[in-house]
């Protein structure tokens, strides 16, 4: 059982302790600290002598619901004459439900029991709900095997409350009750009298809407109505959805295939190109090889020879078309979308040791700016010693614009 259902009892006790309410055979801390008072808006609605009041109500708790049964009876407070006081029981379960019967069973027990230990005269004995004394009802444990997990509707909270004016029937309120359920997402709480100067107190006060059997018919019927549309209207947002699922799912499609056809033209562009490379690969090292062997040509006639301006000449000639096989050879099948350049920079690749034309004549004007500035730096320097030594001699000689005297021995 645990904290599944459990009780409260609770009653008016007047000065100094007012309406006080208390948890029995059951519950937890945790959950009576989200319980509402059970307390009677007596300016909506009075209990009158031999009068009796049930009522419903679902209320959250946490991430639970509890649903409360409830009754009230008339009882007067110790040393007071205020009308519309009572005492009362609920039975309260936290996120499932037992057969109505069964429940309204157990809670007359529990209710009838707590009149006999607490009422005398009419008057509640003592002054605190802490102080009740209870019995525990012979099928409380039997509510156990019966529980079943119920919808729970959404709980009003609006302010808005229902009397139910019933023909004198038990199993009338059996039927209210179950029926009852589906009206706690419009009230916060349903009341049931089958007391005539109850119901008549209610009406002539106007603040609880109040109906009678047929009445509740109608309220009924209009909840099962608007739940009704509820679930249509649900539905249609359910099939809404459906259909939108056929356009995302084309577009989805049809986005991905682009992109799978997109990819598979560069996939074939790329094997394409990278079959270029790898020709490009065996290019460019028999390239190197014919300009090897080349050189080893000009080596031997330059030897044999010794025609030193032919075979420099020569050597241009096949440096320039070496170098202009080499940089076509190396873009050979370049792919957009990778690098195929080393990092850092970019189009700068060049044989080894500036063996191109241009390098070869950038190399020949530097050195020759170079012999020109070490000119420059003699001329600099020689001028700069001339100064200095002019400076001293006319230091050592001259004084104040005349010549220096040396004193003879």
């Amino acid at each position: 059982m645990g904290s599944t259902y459990f009780f409260s009892a609770f009653g008016t006790f007047g000065n100094p302790n007012g309406f006080r309410q208390s948890y029995f055979l059951g519950g937890n801390a945790e959950i009576a600290k989200n319980i509402r008072t059970f307390d009677l808006k007596t300016d909506a609605v009075k209990l009158f002598p031999g009068s009796r009041v049930y009522g419903m109500r679902i209320e959250p708790a946490g991430s639970s619901s509890l649903i409360s049964y409830t009754v009230y009876t008339f009882a007067k407070e110790q040393n007071s004459q205020r009308g519309g006081t009572f005492i009362g029981s609920s039975l309260i379960f936290v996120d499932k439900i037992a057969p109505e019967g069964l429940v309204i069973d157990v809670l007359d027990e529990f209710h009838q029991h707590l009149e006999e230990r607490n009422v005398a005269d009419g008057t509640i004995t003592i002054n605190h709900s802490d102080k009740f004394s209870i019995d525990k009802p012979k099928d409380f444990d039997k509510i156990n095997l019966n529980l079943s997990q119920v919808e729970i509707p959404g709980t009003a909270q609006s302010g808005n409350y229902l009397m139910v004016y019933m023909e004198k029937s038990s199993t009338q309120l059996h039927s209210l009750l179950s029926r009852a359920a589906g009206l706690l997402s419009t009230y916060d709480m349903i009341y049931f009298t089958e007391n005539r100067e109850v119901a008549e107190f209610v009406q002539q006060k106007g603040i609880f809407k109040i109906v009678d059997g047929k009445g509740f018919d109608r309220e009924i019927q209009k909840s099962d109505e608007e739940k009704s549309k509820l679930i249509n209207s649900c539905i249609q947002e359910l099939e809404q959805e459906k259909e939108n699922l056929k356009e995302d799912r084309k577009t989805i499609i049809n986005d991905l295939e682009k992109q799978i056809a997109q990819n598979e033209r560069k996939h074939q562009e790329n094997e394409k190109k990278i079959t270029e490379s790898k020709g490009g690969i065996v290019t460019i090292n028999q390239e190197f090889d014919q300009y090897a062997a080349k050189i080893d040509d000009l080596v031997k006639n330059l030897k044999s020879d010794g025609k030193v301006e032919f075979i420099r000449k020569q050597h241009l000639e096949s440096r320039k078309i070496f170098a202009d096989k080499i940089r076509l050879s190396r873009d050979i099948g370049a792919i957009s979308s990778v690098n195929t350049l080393l990092p850092g920079h970019p189009g700068n690749l060049k044989p080894a040791l500036g063996r191109i034309p241009e390098d070869f004549s950038r190399r020949n004007s530097e050195e020759h700016r170079k012999m020109k500035l070490n000119g420059y730096k003699i001329a600099f320097w020689s001028l700069l010693l001339l100064l200095t030594t002019g400076a001293v001699c006319y230091i050592m000689f001259f004084n104040g614009g005349k010549i220096i005297e040396f004193p003879e021995d």
